[in-house]
């Protein structure tokens, strides 16, 4: 057998996680990663697994710890932006100026295709009179009678039966 990782010739191999990769390697590539078990990828417990997901969900989460009152940015920005300028008179050039960016900016904000940061929704609200902050409002989620949340498939049910 082969090192996976210098290709050195091993009687022995260890078997290690480097970066997230289980490798065979030899004794000099081993220090490189974490020693793994025998059991090797199904080591993990299926309670520790599912507590990994949620950690990576929740830090993913652009809404995470927020409440109701909270503000966050509208989905319909790109429009307001567009039509607070227009009625304005404004060119993307003019707005762009009397908020300090390029007009690359301002025409990608139009779009949708970029989000302002804090520092420059306020600036365009200022300049344009408008507001691109929204209450936060958790989406309402669909429940039985019983109070269980549905599935795709009881809304479908639910739908062919009305």
């Amino acid at each position: 057998m082969n090192c996976e990782l210098c290709g050195k010739k091993v009687g022995k191999p260890s078997t290690v996680s480097i970066e997230g990769s289980t490798l065979q390697v030899c004794s000099d590539c081993s220090r490189h990663g974490k020693e793994v078990l025998a059991s090797g990828k199904n080591s993990l417990s299926q309670d520790e697994i599912l507590r990994r997901i949620q950690k990576k969900r929740e830090a993913y989460s652009s809404t995470r710890g927020m409440s109701r009152g909270d503000k966050v940015l509208a989905l319909d920005y790109s429009d307001r932006i567009r039509e607070a300028r227009l009625e304005m008179g404004q060119t993307q050039d003019d707005l762009a100026q009397s908020v300090n960016e390029k007009k690359s900016v301002i025409a990608k904000l139009e779009k949708g295709s970029l989000r302002p940061s804090d520092e420059l929704t306020k600036k365009l609200e200022s300049s344009l009179n408008i507001e691109l902050m929204d209450e936060y409002q958790e989406a309402p989620t669909h429940s039985s009678n019983d109070g269980a949340v549905l599935t795709l498939g009881d809304l479908i049910k639910q739908a062919k039966a009305n």
